[in-house]
């Protein structure tokens, strides 16, 4: 039964990992050939990652998400900064047509 390694999500994982490669190395003691336990461990594994498809689904889109708020962030600061410009370049226009004024006045 692997639900009560689904409150760790993937982390449990890679403990799995360890504790059959450990298990294995005990062999001996058991009264089970390689391929049994190898279907056995491989069983494990199965029913666990199947068991938290959308722990993995959801750090996918987790990531994704924060990857466009990342571009977003960047997109709005240069935003900011081509209104920054903009306004500078107003300003210059407006000194420009006081200058212009004065020296056709």
């Amino acid at each position: 039964d692997m639900k009560p390694f689904y409150q760790w999500k993937l982390k449990v994982l890679p403990l799995m990992v360890k504790w059959f490669q450990k298990a294995s190395a005990c062999q001996d003691y058991f009264e089970e050939s390689v391929d049994v336990f190898q279907r056995r461990e491989l069983s494990a594994m199965y029913r666990f990652i199947r068991g938290v498809p959308m722990l993995v689904a959801d750090g996918y889109w987790s990531q994704q998400l924060k990857q466009v708020r990342v571009k977003k962030r960047r997109i709005e600061e240069v935003e900011k900064q081509l209104l920054e410009i903009l306004a500078k370049k107003r300003k210059l226009e407006e000194e420009e047509m006081q200058v212009l004024d004065r020296l056709s006045g």
